[in-house]
């Protein structure tokens, strides 16, 4: 039981850690990001970025971007 607290806990501060990274890249470049688990891990990627991921079949076959944008835990637009 401590053991998943710990897990979800260290899961948790992941996910706040990509968000704030996401947007701060989304403001800076003018991109849109999306936060994703990739691993078990979430990891801050850009729309570009996902679209040469699949181009390099990092995902399944019927991966599109669409399907990212549904999956994702968090979007981040550019604010300007």
């Amino acid at each position: 039981m401590v053991k998943k607290y710990f897990k979800a806990l260290l899961f948790d501060w992941r996910k706040r850690r990509a968000i704030r990274k996401a947007q701060k890249n989304a403001n800076l470049h003018g991109k849109k990001y999306l936060v994703l688990v990739f691993n078990g891990k979430p990891i801050a990627v850009s729309m570009q970025g996902i679209k040469k991921m699949i181009k390099r079949q990092r995902f399944s076959k019927d991966f599109t971007a669409e399907t990212a944008t549904k999956i994702a835990i968090y979007i981040a637009y550019p604010k300007r």
